[in-house]
């Protein structure tokens, strides 16, 4: 009994020390700098926090929203310079927010592609559409029920099609 509590223990703080940026991967450090790809092309500001339009559960998770932060917090971790995550999925689970900040990322004026792990160790990913006109929709009525970002969100082996608008906020 002992012995099988021991990798599980192990495993468990490990998890727990490895909260930078809501859970990288342990091994980040020893990763090839080409899976770490940060990469933004955009013609103007997409920063916001975009939430889903309906409830998307994901086993015992519900995604909350998706972070972009504005240009400069982009450009600033691209060249390496740290800050604060400049893209952020963000879950709501019974233990409360569970943030997962990227492994890489690409945004453009229309294509947004994210990939993380979370401190459990799954994927995370999410592939989709920005539309450009929508936002600026959104952002005219203060975020609305306006489908801004649609894609898919897979965690693990477990895709759902997702529709994000603007939060306007409260």
């Amino acid at each position: 009994m002992k012995r099988r509590l021991l990798p599980i223990l192990a495993l468990a703080l490990l998890a727990a020390s490895c909260d930078r940026f809501g859970g990288a991967k342990p091994d980040e450090a020893a990763a090839p700098a080409a899976q770490q790809v940060y990469r933004h092309a955009l013609s103007g500001d997409v920063s916001g926090e975009y939430r889903p339009l309906q409830p998307v559960q994901l086993g015992d998770a519900e995604l909350e929203s998706i972070f972009v932060g504005q240009v400069s917090a982009l450009k600033a971790w691209e060249e390496g310079k740290g800050g604060a995550s400049p893209v952020t999925v963000t879950f709501k689970t019974a233990q409360g927010a569970v943030r997962v900040g990227p492994e890489s990322y690409q945004i453009t004026d229309d294509v947004f592609r994210f990939n993380g792990v979370s401190a459990g160790g799954q994927t995370v990913a999410f592939v989709g559409k920005l539309d450009q006109g929508d936002l600026a929709t959104a952002r005219r009525n203060l975020g609305d029920q306006t489908a801004v970002l649609t894609g898919t969100l897979t965690v693990g082996k477990t895709g759902i099609p997702v529709r994000l608008g603007l939060w306007g906020g409260d």
